[in-house]
């Protein structure tokens, strides 16, 4: 079985060196098709994986999975249980049943007309239609399969938009009718790959290059962020920089403008963080030939500033982390740098900044049975093999002395295990346990945790809350979500159609929940960030993809 799953996990890539075609004009995007399954998106039926394009998963295997196309993600994913029944996106014909231009193990593909070509990969088993059979949309074709071929690891439905020759492929957000600002709140993977002389460059789901098959790899960066771990070296200098606007302690809370305002132009940025004091969003960008965090106060948007390197950070942004072989870390207030080998990987802060915690996974096989090796350090000291784990790691720190992690004991465990690790005593208990947990958020002060679990037994399944001691709670929605303090929680509903993104959050005392803010438009990519003081929200506007904060009540 593992030989068979190697030599098809090395045919997604091969399987697109088939002869192409002549090359046929291409019909424009215009919604003219519909979602590949019929049920409601949630935890139970489907939900978003890998989006089309330059994400950080393809960039890191641009060079072996992707290498035939480019190097980015030709399709977009479609997380779903093994067995759910796949719907032609549109009226076609059936010119490939597991043919040369697939995704294995199984694949189909569907020609609309007008130049437009769908596959339909990873299938469950070789679908019964026929080559030259005509199928019409909404028509079940396939059953979505595993890339693994496990049906726990990766099950998930590839689906591709093609020209008829086989040689162009295009992002299928424009072409598929969706509400996709609601659907990228959740799901998988969401992240792409930077290239810090140009960092607004491909950011957007739906601003991801076309791709051509035995072209010229497309995100050839010199100065990749996040860095590979397999290609980085040492890390570089991070150079020095003015540092954050330091708060007095007696400074009065910042006054947010009522409703949601504006804080950057020019459809900037992505990803943003807040600094400690709540006073500042930060982003990546690019100014004046300078690359760096720049910043904007909330209190009174200007022009943005350099204030910091690109790097991550550790809670009270006391240090700065370059990744590299070894890393790179820096006292932000002094400038003193010490070097630690983290294997490429970002560590993990405790609250108080006094120890990090990191993860060392080996590079392939399996995704379930991938030795972990979890490592701790204090700043400056040598580092120190705390536990094992198969299929994961650490995830969090619930205190200076505690680690959460997620994953199992051993590769013969069927479940994943959600467990705490006691650096004191080195004991390990379980919390929890499923097939995987997703968006693994602990509150501040460590005393509860949020995640979910999706396609897994019903009862396993949705938005939970988790206690220290191992008791849990089922919330009765499902969509995005964060803490905004040690008792209540900021979410979205995953509700596709809505008009625009609603805050509301749910008290844990309480067991209420209730509106907090209507952003009066949607978010773009899932993009937003609760501020340290829990008073406002920073997102990506969907209208002009700059970013906006909204104050909180």
């Amino acid at each position: 079985m593992q030989r068979l799953l190697v030599g098809l996990l090395a045919g997604v890539a091969l399987a697109h060196t088939a002869p192409p075609w002549p090359e046929t004009p291409m019909a424009k995007p215009q919604g003219q098709f519909s979602l590949p399954f019929a049920d409601p998106p949630g935890p139970n039926t489907w939900l978003l994986g890998q989006p089309y394009g330059n994400t950080v998963g393809a960039y890191r295997q641009a060079r072996s999975l992707y290498a035939a196309i480019q190097g980015i993600h030709f399709g977009l994913d479609f997380s779903a249980p093994c067995g759910t029944p796949v719907r032609a996106i549109g009226d076609g014909t059936v010119v490939e049943v597991d043919g040369p231009h697939g995704s294995p193990p199984h694949n189909l593909v569907i020609d609309h007309g007008n130049g437009v070509s769908s596959l339909y990969g990873h299938l469950l088993r070789r679908p019964s239609l026929e080559v030259g059979a005509k199928v019409k949309r909404g028509q079940v074709v396939a059953l979505s399969g595993d890339s693994q071929l496990t049906c726990v690891s990766a099950p998930h439905l590839h689906l591709e938009i093609r020209d008829r020759s086989h040689t162009r492929l295009f992002n299928p957000l424009p072409y598929l009718a969706a509400d996709w600002p609601t659907l990228l709140l959740t799901g998988f993977s969401r992240s792409f790959e930077r290239d810090l002389e140009d960092p607004r460059k491909w950011q957007q789901p739906d601003q991801q290059p076309q791709a051509r098959r035995g072209g010229p790899p497309l995100a050839n960066f010199t100065h990749p962020w996040p860095p590979d771990p397999s290609r980085s070296g040492p890390a570089g200098p991070l150079g020095r920089f003015p540092g954050l606007p330091r708060s007095p302690a007696a400074l009065k809370p910042t006054a947010y403008a009522p409703g949601p305002y504006r804080l950057t132009e020019g459809g900037c940025c992505v990803n943003p963080i807040w600094s400690p004091d709540s006073r500042h969003v930060l982003f990546i960008d690019r100014r004046a030939g300078q690359t760096a965090y720049y910043g904007v106060s909330v209190a009174q948007p200007s022009e943005p500033r350099a204030y910091l390197p690109v790097a991550y950070f550790s809670p009270a942004f006391t240090y700065a982390q370059v990744p590299g072989q070894p890393s790179r870390f820096q006292r932000l207030s002094s400038g003193q740098e010490f070097a630690l080998d983290t294997a490429g990987t970002p560590v993990l802060w405790s609250p108080g900044e006094q120890q990090m915690a990191w993860t060392v996974s080996a590079s392939s096989g399996n995704y379930d049975v991938r030795r972990g090796q979890v490592w701790v350090a204090k700043p400056g000291e040598a580092p120190r093999q705390l536990a094992t784990v198969y299929g994961g790691g650490a995830v969090a720190w619930l205190d200076e002395h505690t680690l959460l992690l997620s994953g199992k004991r051993s590769p013969q465990d069927p479940l994943r295990s959600l467990e705490t690790l006691d650096l004191s005593s080195g004991q390990r208990r379980v919390l929890s346990q499923a097939l995987n947990f997703r968006g693994i958020q602990p509150s501040p002060g460590g005393n509860h945790i949020a995640y979910y679990t999706a396609f897994d037994r019903p009862e396993r399944n949705g938005l939970w809350l988790l206690q220290r001691n191992g008791e849990k709670q089922r919330l009765n929605f499902f969509g995005a979500y964060q803490w905004r303090d040690a008792q209540r929680l900021v979410y979205i509903e995953l509700q596709p159609g809505v008009e625009t993104h609603v805050l509301r959050e749910y008290h844990l005392k309480t067991g209420q929940a209730r509106a907090l803010a209507d952003l009066g438009t949607k978010m773009s990519n899932g993009d937003w960030q609760v501020s340290p003081d829990g008073r406002a929200v920073v997102f990506v506007n969907l209208k002009d993809r700059n970013l906006w904060v909204t104050a909180l009540p």
